[in-house]
């Protein structure tokens, strides 16, 4: 594929026509300087990727032609982050590289010892959030764009989310995440499969209170550990995910 590709949402396609507005219509006229008759790549927030020919640019709107649609490239396994919220940079680091490693959904978490203030301009952090992981989808030449939800607290996670196996990294206790991945891979015909969905929730900097902890795993989490080592929290949350999309989605 193109490098140059570009996101379209389900809403702006009509049939074999599709309509391309604001930032990625800016991308493409003004920084790829793309012209009528010249065929690009774009994705929608479904994964589904079409090949277009671009039939008129104007100052507002770019209108193409769909000559061929791909099919979607669905994970195996569904898999979502739910994350409680760290500061600034290392949100952002997660958002990226998560994105790279074709994760599902995104749930920014509240927890008792999460020490980022939201309340202001939240609605400017989700978007700045959406951003980066569009960034993040162009750049690793996938084409699923993760969810990311608002800030949620966490006893309202576990009371609403329905995910087939949900596991709750922990640095007390629980097997090793590793061992619990290979037990589920289905190589050998005693195995069991993947399951079609994972949620994985990573604490904030402090670590969960104990409340927090057994309340998780009293609703039904499964703790999990990366080792002995003490690793920071999103050093933490990305080995998790690095170690699911081994051994569930390649």
């Amino acid at each position: 594929m193109t490098s140059n590709r570009f996101f379209i949402k389900k809403s702006d396609i009509h049939s074999s026509t599709l309509l391309l507005y604001g930032d990625e219509h800016h991308h493409l006229s003004r920084v790829a300087r793309i012209k009528p008759e010249e065929k690009v790549w774009l994705f929608d927030e479904q994964g589904a990727n079409y090949l277009a020919k671009v039939e008129e640019i104007r100052k507002d709107m770019t209108r193409l032609s769909i000559l061929q649609t791909l099919d979607k490239n669905k994970p195996k396994v569904k898999i979502t982050l739910a994350q409680a919220i760290l500061k600034s940079k290392k949100m952002d680091l997660i958002i990226q590289k998560s994105t790279e490693l074709a994760v599902t959904n995104i749930i920014p978490v509240l927890t008792a010892r999460t020490i980022v203030k939201v309340e202001e301009k939240i609605q400017k952090k989700i978007e700045r959030w959406k951003k980066i992981a569009l960034e993040a989808v162009k750049q690793s030449q996938r084409s699923f764009l993760p969810s990311i939800s608002s800030p949620t607290p966490v006893k309202k996670l576990i009371e609403e989310r329905r995910e087939e196996k949900k596991l709750l990294l922990s640095e007390n206790r629980g097997k090793y995440l590793r061992d619990i991945l290979i037990e589920y891979s289905g190589s050998e015909l005693n195995m069991p499969k993947p399951p079609s969905s994972v949620l994985i929730l990573v604490g904030p900097e402090g670590g969960w209170t104990e409340e927090e902890e057994e309340f998780i795993l009293s609703n039904g989490y499964e703790a999990v550990s990366l080792g002995v080592q003490t690793l920071r929290a999103e050093t933490a949350a990305l080995c998790g995910l690095v170690l699911i999309s081994h051994f569930w989605n390649l």
